[in-house]
């Protein structure tokens, strides 16, 4: 048999799977499918028959909902306007919803957005980011070398971000100059960082950042944050005695996995802070905080010592006083004159450290070497020979400087802790001195090629000659100085020294003799080849010369006395071995030929003359502009200077292939051509208008600006320009100029017209009502009028307030109608206070205010409920009988008559029980818990059940002795005047007495509740 209920998507021929029924005897098996109580239209089959769906059932189709949050901090004037915000932002999205709450501990607004695709939520979380969250311009660090990966290919990772936040992003151009960001180590984090920019709203702003952070996280496991703003006075404090401040540092808060490197001398470097990830920032906060702890607490001190003691005030004696006062010694550079002394510290550190500090200087001994005393007759040169001497083999101890000289002065000074050994070496090199007179003392020149040859292997001839009591010091090697200084040192026997000196003067001019295998060649290469030929750090001319001891001068730069020509700025002078001049001279020419024919190819030259009020457009910002055609064509630009009237030209010389520079040339003179067209106009725009103008994220003006090719400056603070804050600059061709005038005009017309405004004043007292409950009736007024209403802040103590409309006209006209007339009514009113007795208030305002939205209407007042809590309020002070009624004078007065009624109507009301069955306490009161009409309006009387939360409070019923058997949850309360109450106890009675007969036929019922109804009329 078929079965009798076939599923709704089941299709002809398609297996049913069906459970068995169990079969009753006597009963037929085809069921009666007309019978309306087996199977009711709207119920649902309780059949145990399990029907399975065939295989070639659709599938259910579920919406899916997407879903963002956003949390923001908002201020109270925000979150006044906070729901006309929202329906602005839900008109511009109608797609999705937007649900707001705000948390009083936190302070923060949470938002939750909900849409049916994923481009509708984003786009109504970004306007109401747009519409909530404040400008801010965000900085942030990056590897060099990850620039490229933020920007991607063509700029798509940096435009996508963009696109998605609304922000502008600044990533400062890739530079010649810019070296690999790597550290020794190799380590990206370590090396070249640049700092990227990021402006528009906070929210928006974080979500960028946030996001080119993630980029950077995929290719570096740690990061690296560079405090360069830190003073360099800082660092020893921050290191600590012997680093241990640092150490502590990244062992706490850094947790061992964050290294801290702060530069040692106090140069102008940055703190380098690298490592995890989490904890980095961490570390970076601490070292803040330290440092603008340090700011606010130390103070300095200074005073003046010898320049010589100051080298005891460095190295461990600054630890020692670092590590006991917590001050730091401040010493100026060696090389300057100046002997003051600053310690850095506590201001209570201070005297301490300052007494360390004299006690190390003062604790050294300085023995002083007058050489002027010693050679009374000696000229100037024999003392620069001796100090040149001195330099080199003066007695040393560990524990003993020495210091020479400077200047002319001519004293030499001893220094050490230990006044024993200053005194000893002092003694010696006095004892030095004047053994060394100048007959003792001789220069002769030789070729300083022959140096090495003079020195010998191992250096064995200057070991001779030292053995003989002559020092032989040479000039420093690459200088081409020929001056050899010989020192006689065994005596003042001036004939003994003279014999020696000669002696040793010819053994080394026999030395040079035998290497005389030199050559000189002196040629001439163009000046401007000469970098050429040097390269880099002089790289170029040392792979020439190679390992062959060689001297190449050019330019003059160095005097070779064995050239008996004049030297100019193009000469080129090679002497060294013959075989290797003849090579090095061959290279050198042949790298001028080529750098010749390169500048034939490429030394093409035109010259253009520039106005020179046009150059600062023509170079761009940082020479991007020249940057750039360098790069795409090839040309080297060299732009003169201007002789201060900039009106005058300023020729610009380009140089490369001749291709080339017509390509550059035709630029620039197109570009200037442009300059010259250019015009600038000034139109006056009030400052409130500047933002309507700009546009989200500067959209309006960026699209006028690429439309007319023109420039668009509104004024700022800190702004360099002469505009006035009402005026705004377009500066281009003199069409696009016209155009985009004309366009800015039309829009600030139109905004004027739509963002007219009006600020109007609200006293404090009707402050509230025009505001309504949690801002009911502001709302309203804007939904109304369509006006925007916004709080203006007020000076602390004024007794009103202000609200600042927007928008057309016409709105803002009917917004103020609808606010006027708020106003006037609260002026209108009056305030009452009536004196009702306290433990009267809870029952006058009742059950959710129920029994006091009873009695103002009853008094004529409006059947608006959400009304009434501003006409009547009771005072929250326990004792206080003060009811105040602010509303008409003439409703004010009907309220307050009505109140004073119902307060003597229950100052002579009773309070009787009555034994209710559970079952009847339902029919004791109508549906929805308001007292029986007939009982309370007729008769004032009112019933309360004992699950009312007012039922405690009505008080002890004068029949509480009849009442001892009944149980408590059974007995009903009935308060009014004694006649009613009695009246209503007897007809309670007889509704209990009418329930309690047997039940009844139908008929029987409906005359039961018929007379029920007479009892109630």
């Amino acid at each position: 048999m078929d079965d009798p209920f076939p599923s709704l998507n089941q299709t002809s021929g398609a297996d049913v799977d069906v459970a068995p029924q169990p079969k009753k005897p006597g009963k037929s098996l085809q069921p009666d499918i007309t019978s309306e109580d087996m199977f009711p239209s709207l119920g649902a089959s309780r059949s145990s028959a399990r029907i399975s769906a065939p295989k070639t059932a659709a599938p259910m189709i579920q919406r899916v909902m997407h879903q963002t949050t956003v949390t923001m901090h908002l201020s109270d004037e925000q979150l006044l306007r906070l729901s006309s915000l929202l329906q602005r932002v839900q008109q511009k999205c109608r797609s999705v919803k937007i649900e707001a709450s705000t948390m009083r501990k936190t302070g923060q607004t949470k938002f939750i957005i909900k849409g049916s695709s994923e481009s509708a939520v984003q786009e109504a979380k970004r306007e109401l980011a747009v519409q909530l969250a404040e400008r801010v311009t965000l900085t942030m660090l990056i590897p060099a070398s990850l620039r490229a990966f933020v920007i991607g290919a063509g700029g798509k990772n940096i435009r996508s971000i963009t696109d998605d936040t609304g922000v502008r992003i600044h990533i400062p151009p890739r530079t010649e100059e810019q070296t690999p960001a790597t550290d020794e180590s190799g380590d990206l984090l370590l090396g070249e960082q640049i700092e990227i920019t990021i402006e528009g709203d906070s929210f928006n702003a974080q979500d960028a950042q946030a996001r080119i952070q993630e980029i950077v996280a995929e290719r570096t496991s740690k990061i690296t944050q560079r405090l360069t703003h830190i003073e360099p006075v800082f660092f020893p404090f921050l290191l600590g005695p012997e680093g241990a401040g640092i150490a502590a540092l990244t062992q706490t808060i850094g947790k061992g996995e964050v290294s801290v490197k702060v530069p040692a001398q106090r140069e102008r470097a940055a703190i380098v802070v690298s490592g995890e990830r989490s904890l980095v920032p961490l570390v970076v906060q601490a070292i803040d905080a330290q440092v603008d702890d340090m700011r606010r607490s130390f103070r300095t001190i200074s005073f003046n010592i010898s320049k010589r003691q100051h080298a005891f005030l460095v190295g461990e004696s600054a630890s020692d006083i670092l590590a006991k006062t917590q001050c730091s010694i401040e010493l100026p550079p060696s090389n300057e004159p100046s002997e003051a002394v600053t310690i850095r510290g506590p201001q209570s550190q201070l005297p301490q450290a300052l007494t360390a500090a004299i006690e190390r200087a003062n604790a050294v001994a300085v023995e002083t070497i007058d050489l002027h005393a010693m050679h009374a007759d000696a000229d100037a040169a024999h003392f620069r020979h001796l100090l040149r001497w001195l330099g080199t083999y003066a007695p040393r101890e560990d524990s003993v400087q020495v210091f020479l000289p400077r200047t002319d002065e001519g004293h030499v000074e001893v220094v050490s802790e230990d006044a024993d050994a200053a005194r000893r070496i002092a003694q010696a090199i006095e004892h030095q001195l004047r053994l060394v007179t100048p007959p003792c003392v001789r220069i002769m020149e030789v070729d300083p090629l022959t140096h090495g040859f003079i020195i010998g292997k191992k250096a064995q001839n200057l070991k001779g000659y030292e053995a003989r009591g002559v020092d032989v010091m040479l000039p420093p090697e690459h200088s081409g100085r020929d001056d050899v200084l010989l020192v006689y040192r065994r005596g003042k026997d001036a004939e003994e020294a003279a014999n020696v000196l000669d002696d040793v003067q010819n053994a080394i001019a026999s030395a040079a003799a035998a290497a005389a295998d030199l050559r000189t060649v002196h040629f001439s290469v163009p000046r401007k080849f000469h970098n050429v030929i040097r390269g880099t750090d002089g790289t170029v001319l040392n792979a020439l010369i190679g390992e062959d001891r060689m001297l190449v001068s050019m330019g003059g730069r160095i005097p070779v006395k064995t050239v008996s020509e004049p030297l100019t700025e193009d000469s080129i002078v090679v002497r060294g071995p013959c075989e290797a001049v003849a090579r090095v001279v061959a290279q050198i020419q042949q790298m001028a030929r080529d750098a010749e024919q390169d500048s034939i190819e490429n030394g093409f030259v035109e010259e253009i003359q520039v106005r020179g009020s046009y150059l600062p457009h023509l170079i761009g910002r940082g020479g991007s502009n020249l940057i750039k055609l360098r790069e795409e064509l090839g040309v080297r630009f060299d732009v003169g200077s201007e002789e201060g009237d900039r009106s005058k030209p300023v020729p610009v010389r380009i140089t490369g292939r001749k291709e080339c520079v017509a390509v550059a040339k035709e630029r620039l003179l197109a570009q200037v051509e442009r300059l010259a067209d250019e015009v600038l106009q000034i139109i006056q725009v009030p400052v409130e208008m500047h933002g309507a103008l700009i546009g989200q994220g500067g959209k309006y003006v960026l699209r006028l600006q690429d439309k007319y090719d023109v420039r668009i400056h509104f004024p700022h603070q800190g702004d360099s320009t002469t505009l006035k804050p009402n005026e705004v600059s377009i500066r281009g061709g003199r069409k696009g100029v016209a155009a985009a005038r004309a366009e800015l005009l039309e829009l600030l017309e139109y905004e004027k017209e739509n963002n007219y405004s009006e600020t109007i004043t609200v006293s404090e007292r009707a402050m509230p009502r025009v505001l309504g409950r949690a801002g009911a009736t502001i709302n309203r007024i804007r939904l109304e009028s369509g006006a925007l209403i916004d709080s203006v802040k007020t000076s602390n103590g004024s007794s009103s307030k202000k609200l600042k409309l927007r928008g057309s006209k016409k709105a803002v006209a009917a917004a103020e109608s609808m606010i006027n007339a708020i106003i006037a009514e609260v002026e209108s009113e009056a305030e009452l206070f009536v004196p009702i007795p306290p433990e009267f208030h809870p029952h006058m305002i009742g059950a959710g205010g129920q029994r006091l939205h009873e009695l103002i209407e009853k008094a004529g007042g409006p059947s608006d409920i959400t009304t009434h809590t501003q006409m009547v309020r009771f005072p929250r002070e326990k004792g206080n009988a003060n009811v105040l009624v602010r509303a008409p004078h003439d409703l004010a007065n009907r309220i307050a008559d009505v109140l004073k009624a119902e307060a003597a109507l229950m100052a002579n009301r009773v309070v009787y029980g009555k034994k209710v069955p559970l079952r009847l306490h339902s029919q004791m009161v109508t549906r929805g818990g308001r007292r029986h009409s007939p009982w309370q309006t007729d008769l004032s009387v009112q019933i309360f059940l004992p699950n009312w939360r007012e039922y405690p409070t009505i008080g002890t019923p004068e029949n509480a002795d009849e009442l001892q058997d009944a149980e408590p949850p059974s007995i009903v309360k009935v308060v009014g005047p004694a006649e009613n109450v009695l009246q209503v106890l007897d007809e309670m009675q007889s509704i209990i007495d009418a329930s309690s007969k047997p039940r009844k036929t139908r008929a029987q019922r409906e005359a039961m509740d018929a007379r029920i109804d007479d009892v109630d009329r």
